[in-house]
């Protein structure tokens, strides 16, 4: 059996998607910063990949992207600094009592 040889060229392909998917990918897209061909792609060669991007052109995610949707969540949920600070304290306090109690079992 022959094994298949590997080339150099992309692969063109030609998907179609429901419009609320299109409209999905667009506004993923924006948010990164790239157009949503090159966003696909990068889904496809994350998955593919194992998490890594086979295109050397492609960069990892900066922290700002990454923190993106925590943000738009953030300024969506309506609270202020204080509210999320203050929420944030209780789920580690919550966890520090957790830990706690797991010790002493």
């Amino acid at each position: 059996m022959e094994t298949p040889k590997k080339t150099s060229q992309a692969m063109t392909i030609t998907i179609s998607l429901p419009p609320e998917t299109e409209e999905k990918l667009r506004q993923a897209a924006a948010q990164s910063g790239v157009a949503p061909d090159a966003y696909a792609q990068k889904l496809i060669e994350t998955v593919l990949g194992g998490g890594v991007s086979a295109d050397r052109h492609s960069r990892p995610e900066t922290f700002d992207e990454i923190l993106a949707p925590v943000r738009k969540g953030f300024d969506e949920s309506g609270m202020s600094e204080d509210e999320l600070t203050a929420l944030f304290e209780e789920a580690r306090e919550e966890v520090w009592q957790e830990r706690q109690a797991k010790k002493g079992t």
